[in-house]
């Protein structure tokens, strides 16, 4: 059991360094830094979800403020 477990951190934590998301040679510029994350459809994804989620966890905050605050009294 302790060798699947062992197995499994292990893939999980040197899959990624192997995946290479953006191949190439990048520069390293700021300016490219943030041109990049605002062009490549990856990053537009991630970030559309994450704005998504929070509006999520805001909105049920707001819904169950009625009930949270009244039961504090």
């Amino acid at each position: 059991m302790k060798a699947i477990r062992f197995a499994a951190a292990a893939a999980a934590f040197l899959l990624p360094a192997t995946a290479m998301a953006h191949p190439g040679k990048h520069p390293n510029d700021l300016a490219f830094d943030i041109i990049h994350i605002f062009t490549e459809p990856d990053h537009l994804l991630a970030m559309a979800m994450a704005l998504g989620w929070g509006a999520m966890v805001v909105a049920v905050g707001i819904w169950f403020k009625p009930w949270r605050a009244s039961s504090w009294r």
